[in-house]
């Protein structure tokens, strides 16, 4: 009878055990697989802000073209980044994209130096002609800087350009002007307004 009974105990046991088996083994699987997935979702957002403050980080401002101005007015135009700025000090008062002349031409390019604004006028027409051509145009607004062998150059408004011109014409194609610093109609009567005769130019490549 000792057997016969160990061996029914037995035969009841083997599902019970299976049962905690099973559940023991399906807790351990989870544990090991659930968790694993949660971890692996949450590490592209960890990389992914790790990217992203990287980059945030290397990220680098805009150069300052009136860092090194000491001049209660001074007028900085770069060729190469086609843009203007009126500095008051070491303040960027306004700034704008501009045209410049033809740098392949020697005397259509924009001349690089120091200079000053020595006039200041409105409703004028520049006149002129040299191996692309001749111009008769007209303009509300114009402030000379220098005058050399080549001809008159100064700031001017270009009305017969399109708004998305200025910035964007490379000073080597020969969209570009004359050698005069052109730029939009208000950015032209802004200037004209705010600078003097007396100044100061800074033309830079």
């Amino acid at each position: 009878m000792r057997y016969k009974t160990t061996a029914r105990k037995r035969q009841f046991s083997k599902p019970l055990i299976s049962l905690v088996l099973v559940v023991v083994v399906g807790g351990l699987l989870w544990w090991h697989f659930g968790s694993g997935t949660q971890a692996a979702a949450n590490t592209p957002a960890k990389a992914s802000s790790k990217v992203q403050a990287k980059s945030i980080a290397t990220t680098k401002p805009a150069p300052n073209y009136c860092a090194g101005n000491s001049l209660a007015e001074n007028v900085v135009v770069s060729i190469s980044a086609r843009h203007m700025w009126a500095c008051s000090n070491t303040q960027s008062v306004y700034d704008s994209a501009v045209v410049t002349g033809m740098e392949n031409l020697p005397a259509d390019l924009t001349p690089t130096g120091t200079y000053h604004i020595y006039a200041k006028e409105t409703d004028v027409y520049l006149k002129g002609s040299d191996s692309t051509g001749s111009w008769n145009d007209y303009v509300y607004y114009w402030l000379p800087f220098l005058d050399n062998q080549y001809g008159v150059y100064g700031f001017h408004d270009a009305t017969w350009r399109p708004a998305d011109a200025f910035g964007n014409i490379d000073p080597y194609s020969s969209n570009a002007s004359h050698g005069c610093v052109e730029m939009p109609l208000a950015t032209a009567k802004w200037l004209y307004n705010w600078a003097s005769v007396g100044t100061t130019v800074t033309i830079e490549s």
